[in-house]
């Protein structure tokens, strides 16, 4: 019975990402502006401004794909570049799988009773909810927050039925 789901995740860019995008904008047009009327001097800081924008732009842009099969759960990074695989967490690693606000998941909060490694793989898209998986990666707890649809929900629970309190 394979049966496989995958979920493809594009992360919608943060607010103090918007302003920071603008904000670098403004400055390329202001020194832009001052190269023409005051000094070609200025004309390098455009250029940085510029190149600065355009990295930033790309290295923001996060998309994510969720592959969940029989033996596990596999998170890639995609990019223009290929693929990167992050997390490969098998069924049996996974100890926890709940909302947010759920009581199980209060010991791993920020400032919890459980020390652990947050990783954020959600879209930010408040129509979509995200859930909590607590996993065991290389030994060490790992905390995941995720996009998960129904199906996938449903997969998880036949696979490790007593690690979903959902």
């Amino acid at each position: 019975m394979d049966q496989s789901i995958v979920i493809s995740v594009s992360r919608s860019p943060r607010p103090r990402e918007i302003f920071l995008r603008r904000a670098m904008a403004v400055l390329a047009v202001v020194f832009l502006l001052q190269g023409i009327m005051l000094s070609t001097g200025f004309m390098l800081p455009c250029f940085l401004m510029v190149l600065c924008y355009f990295w930033f732009s790309h290295a923001s842009k996060r998309e994510y794909e969720y592959t969940l099969d029989d033996e596990g759960l596999t998170i890639e990074r995609t990019s223009d570049r290929g693929r990167r695989m992050l997390h490969e967490i098998p069924w049996t690693s996974v100890k926890l799988l709940c909302r947010p606000d759920a009581p199980e998941a209060l010991p791993y909060k920020k400032g919890g009773s459980i020390p652990i490694k947050k990783v954020d793989y959600t879209s930010y898209k408040e129509e979509i909810p995200y859930y909590t998986m607590i996993a065991e990666e290389d030994g060490k707890p790992l905390k995941l927050l995720l996009d998960l649809s129904d199906d996938a929900i449903r997969l998880i629970r036949r696979r490790n039925r007593e690690a979903v309190k959902i």
